[in-house]
C-alpha cells in the first residue's frame, strides 16, 4: 500500500476521488461506513466495497496513512480489514521508550539527530565494539533513508520493527561506498554497490542526471532523465527515456563510470564499474 502524507487533510470526497483512481471498477464502490475508522486518531479513513472484475467481493480503504484494497473472503469480511488497518496504525505511531532501546540504538538516534552520516562524532561510539558499532551504522542509514517524511528518529524505528531487532553476530551490516567512502548497505550480491549519495548523483555521458526504474512488476529495467521525472512537490512532466543507459546499464558519478541494473529481487543498484567503459 502506498503511504501519504499523514498530515495532508481528508475528508469523504477526496477519499472517493482516490478510491475511484484505484478500484478495478469505480462504478461498483459502495461506500462501508465504520465510525472506528473514519474517526481514529491514528489511520483516520474511508472503507469501499466494490466487485472485482473476476465476480468476488473487494475492498479499497483510503487513509491518512495508506491506501490500497483487496480481495474479501467469508474469513476476511471488510471490518477485519478495518481491525489489521487501526491495530497497524496504532502501532506505528507508538511512542518508543528508553527502556526499549539499547546502547546501539542510542548511537544511530543521537547521530541521526545530529544530521550526521556516520556514528564516528558521536562520543558514545566510543563503547560499541566493532561488530555492534558497524549494526549502529546500519541503523542510521535506514533512518536516514526514510527522512524523506520528516519523522523522528524513533517514528522510524516504530514503522520499521526490524531495526529494534539486536545485531546477529558474525553479519556484516555496511561496507564503505567503493567511489567517497560513504556507508553504504552491505550487500554480498553487490560488493561494488554504491551509498545513496552517490546513487542519487547518477549521470549519462554528457552528464545529465538519469535515475533508473523498474520497467513493471515482472522486472527490467528503465533509465529516465531525472529532471522529467514527476517532482516531490507533485508536479509531473513527460517522462524522457536515457535509451543510452537503458540499453547498456553505463552511467557516470562525476567521472567515474558505473553500471545501472536491476536488483534481484526488484530494485536499481548501481555499482561502481572496474576500469574504464
Amino acid at each position: 500500500m502506498e503511504r501519504p502524507d499523514p498530515n495532508s487533510p481528508l475528508d469523504y470526497d477526496e477519499a472517493l476521488r482516490i478510491a475511484r483512481d484505484w478500484a478495478q471498477d469505480p462504478g461498483t464502490l459502495i461506500a462501508h461506513p465504520h465510525q472506528g475508522l473514519e474517526n481514529a486518531r491514528y489511520g483516520r479513513g474511508f472503507a469501499f466495497l466494490e466487485t472485482l472484475r473476476s465476480g468476488t467481493n473487494g475492498y479499497v480503504l483510503v487513509s491518512t496513512t495508506r491506501t490500497g484494497g483487496g480481495v474479501l473472503s467469508a474469513d476476511r469480511d471488510i471490518d477485519a480489514v478495518i481491525a489489521e488497518h487501526l491495530v497497524d496504525a496504532e502501532h506505528t505511531n507508538r511512542h518508543i521508550p528508553d527502556s526499549e532501546l539499547s546502547a546501539v540504538h542510542r548511537v544511530a538516534l543521537d547521530a541521526y539527530d545530529a544530521g550526521l552520516t556516520r556514528i564516528d562524532e558521536i562520543p558514545a561510539r566510543a563503547t560499541l565494539d566493532a561488530e555492534t558499532a558497524d549494526y549502529a551504522e546500519f541503523i542510521l542509514l535506514i533512518l536516514r533513508n526514510n527522512q524523506g517524511q520528516g519523522d523522528s528518529g524513533r517514528k522510524i524505528l516504530a514503522h520499521n520493527d526490524f531495526l529494534l531487532e539486536s545485531p546477529t553476530p558474525g553479519r556484516r551490516d555496511t561496507q564503505p561506498c567503493p567511489h567517497c567512502g560513504r556507508p553504504a548497505v552491505y550487500q554480498a550480491r553487490y560488493p561494488r554497490a554504491v551509498c545513496g549519495h552517490c546513487f542519487d548523483r547518477t549521470t549519462d555521458r554528457a552528464g545529465r542526471r538519469v535515475t533508473g526504474f523498474n520497467i513493471d512488476m515482472s522486472g527490467g529495467m528503465i533509465a529516465y532523465y531525472t529532471d522529467t521525472v514527476d517532482q516531490p512537490d507533485g508536479s509531473s512532466s513527460r517522462s524522457e527515456e536515457c535509451v543510452e543507459v537503458s540499453r547498456t546499464g553505463v552511467c557516470f558519478i562525476g567521472d567515474h563510470p558505473a553500471i545501472m541494473q536491476e536488483a534481484r529481487f526488484g530494485g536499481i543498484v548501481v555499482q561502481i564499474a572496474v576500469g574504464d567503459l
